[in-house]
């Protein structure tokens, strides 16, 4: 049972991602994920929801793009994300594109996490430590692929209404 926490280094600066500006949904509008931690962990202290991390690399994973297409892009999800959780997704495909700091950040986290394989979903509770600017991130639960909204919302949603509880 994982009930530690990892510590992970941060930037103190807000996040500067035009792709992180427009998280939250619009009707029937697909969901923003968010990019930087920084961001994602703002995001989940103003609204108290826990982080629902996305590990994938969408340039060569095919379960991810069933998962993109078949999942985060169904009405279903958008919902039950947009009450329940802030989005984060880490994609290795785009590290070249992703700041230092974040590339670290997300090589860490996936490491902490035993992520291996992709895609990998983490639900966490992350809190920052001020004094020397680090996270910690508590590892709430994690699925891999669900075919469906309904899968993958059902294999989530005790994770995200139970605190304490860690799937492994």
């Amino acid at each position: 049972m994982l009930l530690g926490f990892w510590a992970f280094q941060g930037c103190s600066q807000q996040a500067t991602n035009p792709k992180d500006a427009g998280a939250g949904s619009k009707a029937n509008a697909p969901l923003q994920w968010l990019t930087e931690l920084n961001a994602a962990y703002a995001q989940a202290g103003e609204t108290q929801k826990p982080i629902l991390v996305y590990f994938t690399s969408s340039d060569t994973c095919g379960a991810c793009k069933q998962l993109d297409t078949q999942v985060f892009a169904d009405p279903l999800f958008n919902t039950w994300a947009e009450k329940n959780v802030v989005l984060y997704k880490v994609d290795f495909a785009d590290q070249k594109q992703m700041l230092q700091g974040d590339r670290e950040q997300s090589a860490a986290m996936a490491q902490a996490l035993k992520v291996s394989t992709y895609p990998t979903i983490w639900i966490i509770r992350v809190t920052h430590e001020v004094d020397n600017g680090r996270f910690k991130v508590k590892p709430m639960g994690y699925t891999g692929y669900q075919p469906t909204p309904e899968k993958f919302i059902g294999a989530l949603q005790n994770f995200v209404h139970s605190p304490g509880r860690v799937n492994e």
